[in-house]
């Protein structure tokens, strides 16, 4: 297994830890099952850490509602942003933004989601 694809699992077993079902992946899926969440390589992906010899890995970790009515899905986007920053923090990864919640088409259904950008810091890879 690579170092990157070890950490992005990592990142997708915090996300899991929602309360609320939760389908999470550890890649972007063909097929999606709603409310969910996947973890792919953010930008940039990989750059210099903050001590010699070390490396900061940047994800995107997406959010996807359950399809309801736009007020139930803001809800729940929002209580879902909290819950998974919480538990990324706990983890110590660094968040660096959230962005702003967009409609997204998946298969001809329109769901509200939105995307963390959230980095593992101190990473070292194998020479």
């Amino acid at each position: 297994m690579s170092v990157l694809g070890d950490l992005r699992r990592e990142l997708a077993d915090t996300v899991a830890g929602d309360p609320v079902a939760l389908t999470t992946y550890d890649h972007v899926p063909g097929r999606v099952q709603l409310p969910a969440a996947f973890v792919m390589a953010g930008a940039p992906y990989v750059e210099q850490g903050l001590t010699f010899g070390s490396s900061r890995v940047r994800f995107a970790v997406v959010l996807l509602s359950q399809k309801g009515l736009n007020s139930d899905e803001t809800d729940q986007l929002d209580e879902r942003i909290e819950s998974v920053q919480g538990r990324l923090l706990d983890a110590g990864y660094v968040i660096e933004r959230v962005e702003q919640p967009q409609i997204q088409d998946l298969s001809g259904s329109e769901v509200l989601a939105t995307e963390l950008s959230v980095v593992a810091d101190g990473v070292t890879f194998p020479e």
